[in-house]
């Protein structure tokens, strides 16, 4: 097991010999799991990713195209050949092939697919029947099952010749044609008497899944299940394959580290993705704020005789809209993970919003008294002064309940939270915070 340090002087020590011309890897990339190269090629820029991967024997590559984040997978599989592409794909399992096509054009993915023999031609063909935020995309094959008709004693016998697949803890029982009958649990199996029929051991569990699920709802299913695999049946109760603990890990991660590149707008953007690439996909969000702006910029523009006469408003703007963005960005970060957990849900959606309203207020007289202070003191205007913490304490009540308010609602129309959330609550804040400001000094100061 490779630890974290161990991988990252790796990498340093490997990106320091691609610069210097030496294609030699360090003799602790001989223990390197999928997971860990992927990690390497993905902090590697275009051109030394080609030089490291021709260092690799045949047989790791498939597993760690499959590893890498789908940007970065594109990247390097735009830098082979067609043939090298395709001797990758010969090696390649169903699942890895799965992750491999789907970053290819159709066409090609088409032409690779037909290449293949029948048997993983059928089974990646029908994992791409599959949305990609289905389970039956992603399921593994290697299952170990058992016929119904078989007894514990010849089980036994053949699981002396056999390696179970990793994260195996149960036998699968099924029938001629596949369906899930039950599974036995390997505790069991071994404390049974060895004249019984596997059918007197099974259970009947629940615990199963099925391949049109959310892929997140079956890795919180697997988490929360206490076993590391369950089985995933099709629509017509066949057996199809597991999900395991480790899958949900994976899942998990992907799904966090999409939370945190959301809220940079860079979504699963590569390291070293190509400029106009990036610059292409940043522009639309660099729009979406622009017209956010303008639309600040109105309410300001709709006071700028007040701004004009009265100077200090100008000066103590700011502060007014950075309070409530803060205090948004705090409630909308506690949301999205309610959301993203399944810990909020419309039960509980109310007593969340009540505490943060209650939490914002009570910061918003803390602070409002504190900027009070500071503005009596510094233009010896009590007015302004009123006007300020009034606007400070609103301004964070109305962003404290946008913050609930605008990822749940994101939620149920289908669009991400982490990715848009943050770009309205902004507009929100600035929005109110200005107009409450400016047109509170309007009344009273002019």
């Amino acid at each position: 097991m490779v630890s974290q340090e161990q991988r990252e002087n790796a990498f340093l020590w490997t990106l320091d010999a691609l610069k210097n011309g030496d294609i030699a890897v360090p003799i602790i990339a001989r223990e390197f799991s999928p997971e860990d190269w992927a990690f390497m090629f993905e902090g590697l820029p275009k051109a030394l990713r080609f030089e490291l991967w021709q260092t690799l024997t045949e047989d790791k590559k498939p597993s760690i195209l499959a590893a890498m984040r789908d940007d970065s997978r594109e990247q390097l599989i735009s830098l082979l050949s067609a043939e090298e592409l395709e001797e990758v794909v010969s090696e390649s399992s169903a699942e890895q092939l799965v992750e491999i096509l789907d970053v290819l054009p159709h066409k090609v993915a088409r032409g690779l697919i037909k290449k293949l023999n029948s048997e993983e031609s059928g089974l990646v063909t029908a994992a791409l029947n599959y949305d990609d935020t289905q389970l039956g995309r992603y399921i593994s094959h290697e299952v170990y099952t058992v016929n119904k008709r078989t007894n514990v004693s010849e089980l036994l016998v053949e699981l002396k010749t056999q390696v179970l697949p990793a994260y195996t803890d149960s036998i699968l029982v099924v029938d001629e044609a596949n369906h899930y009958l039950g599974q036995i649990d390997l505790s069991d199996l071994f404390s049974s008497t060895t004249d019984m029929n596997v059918m007197q051991l099974a259970e009947f569990s629940d615990r199963v899944l099925s391949a049109d699920l959310d892929l997140y709802d079956a890795a919180d299913a697997v988490k929360s299940s206490g076993c590391s695999m369950l089985p995933v049946l099709g629509k017509d109760g066949r057996l199809i394959g597991r999900f395991t603990l480790k899958d949900a890990i994976d899942v998990f991660q992907e799904y966090y580290e999409a939370q945190m590149s959301h809220m940079g707008k860079v979504n699963d953007e590569d390291l070293f993705a190509p400029v106009f690439t990036s610059s292409r996909r940043r522009a639309v969000w660099l729009g979406i704020n622009l017209v956010t702006a303008f639309a600040a910029s109105i309410v300001i523009g709709a006071f700028d005789a007040v701004v004009a006469q009265v100077v200090a408003l100008a000066v103590l703007m700011p502060i007014v809209a950075s309070m409530g963005g803060i205090t948004g960005s705090q409630t909308l970060t506690l949301t999205i993970r309610g959301l993203a957990t399944g810990q909020l849900a419309s039960s509980n959606l109310r007593a969340l919003g009540n505490k943060e309203v209650l939490v914002a207020f009570f910061n918003g007289l803390l602070w409002a008294t504190v900027v009070c202070i500071i503005t009596s003191l510094w233009f010896e205007n009590p007015w302004l002064s009123a006007i300020i913490a009034v606007s400070i304490v609103i301004n964070m009540i109305v962003a404290a309940f946008a913050g609930i308010a605008i990822p749940v609602f994101l939620d149920k129309i289908g669009i991400d939270p982490a990715l848009a959330g943050s770009v309205i609550l902004t507009t929100v804040t600035d929005v109110v915070g200005f107009f409450i400001f400016l047109g509170s000094a309007s009344l009273l100061l002019i």
